[in-house]
């Protein structure tokens, strides 16, 4: 599969986290294996591991566990390329919410986005791709969290307020008000997820800055800037697509080919030619991802049914003990 890579922006996000720390950044890139230089460039992308190195040795540097936080908060609509363009002539936050899940890989390559909706709230929860769930930290995730809000707060100034937030961390014994004051809302520590969420009637409230031929001809450059660095990996493609689309339920083959527009019959082939099908990649990102789930205390073991689309958790368990040999409570507690 292809590295996974990160936009430019983020990393001078990170950059700017750094100085208002009063901390050098030029060591911490060198030793992260990023040209601080090449951050200047806005189409610049880096591999993922190098910028999630960088964001941690600012966490251990700063020994601020709300790190993650302050980079959030540099993130600016450049830093985005269109996609922050996009959102601000977003004719709501709902569409602003829903276009940046859509462009996820803008910003990056190794986490994506999802809308989360009930009867009083929208909310937006960000999730890790299968290689990289045990390499994020809650800092990389809260950061993204921390991003929507600028963004949220700048768009709608004076107005904007969340109805509550839910980590999957603990409750920080130090730095724990720094949560407090950048959230002001009800947190909710050791959730089973990262996200946060809105009144619904705030997020349907028209925004100032909306501008539809604006947010149309900057959605065109978004799909024109991935289609760059995503055309010619199939499997890749078709991995995220499933990690995406499985929590509805097992998706059919013809349902991802038309995701990732091309027919059946060239997705067939696309695959067998890097010695794949649909059916054992399926299987494969099942696997890969019920493992990390399960090693994950905090996630229910119906919950990572769930994740993974199965349609009753006895035909996830029986797949578990095919991959693994063993169920997964037995699993799970062996693991701890």
């Amino acid at each position: 599969m292809q590295e996974a890579t990160t936009i430019s922006g983020w990393a001078l996000a990170i950059q700017r986290a750094l100085e208002s720390y009063q901390v050098d950044p030029a060591p911490l890139f060198r030793e992260a294996g990023i040209d601080i230089e090449a951050i200047k460039d806005p189409n610049a992308r880096f591999p993922s591991d190098k910028t999630i190195t960088l964001l941690d040795l600012g966490i251990k540097t700063t020994r601020d566990q709300a790190f993650g936080l302050t980079v959030g908060r540099f993130v600016r609509p450049t830093s985005l390329h269109a996609l922050g363009f996009a959102n601000w002539a977003s004719r709501d936050l709902r569409e602003a919410q829903s276009r940046m899940c859509r462009y996820f890989k803008v910003l990056t390559t190794c986490t994506y986005g999802e809308i989360v909706e009930d009867r009083d709230t929208v909310g937006v929860q960000v999730m890790a791709y299968p290689n990289y769930l045990s390499r994020l930290n809650h800092p990389h995730f809260e950061a993204i969290l921390s991003c929507c809000v600028q963004t949220a707060r700048h768009l709608m100034p004076g107005h904007f307020k969340l109805h509550h937030v839910r980590l999957t961390r603990s409750s920080p014994e130090e730095g724990i008000e720094g949560f407090k004051r950048f959230f002001k809302c009800p947190i909710e520590w050791e959730s089973d997820r990262t996200a946060l969420y809105i009144e619904r009637e705030l997020a349907d409230m028209p925004l100032p800055t909306a501008n539809p031929e604006l947010a149309h001809q900057n959605e065109q450059l978004c799909k024109e800037y991935i289609a760059r660095f995503d055309r010619q990996d199939i499997v890749n493609q078709v991995s995220n697509k499933l990690v995406e689309m499985l929590p509805h339920g097992e998706p059919s083959m013809e349902l991802i080919a038309s995701e990732v527009m091309v027919s059946c019959r060239t997705l067939q082939r696309k695959l067998k030619e890097h010695g794949t099908c649909y059916k054992q990649l399926l299987d494969d990102i099942r696997k890969e991802m019920a493992i990390q789930y399960a090693r994950q205390q905090h996630v229910p073991i119906g919950e990572i049914s769930y994740r993974l689309g199965f349609a009753h958790i006895s035909n996830f368990s029986r797949a578990f003990k095919r991959w693994t040999g063993k169920t997964p409570v037995d699993f799970r507690a062996q693991a701890l």
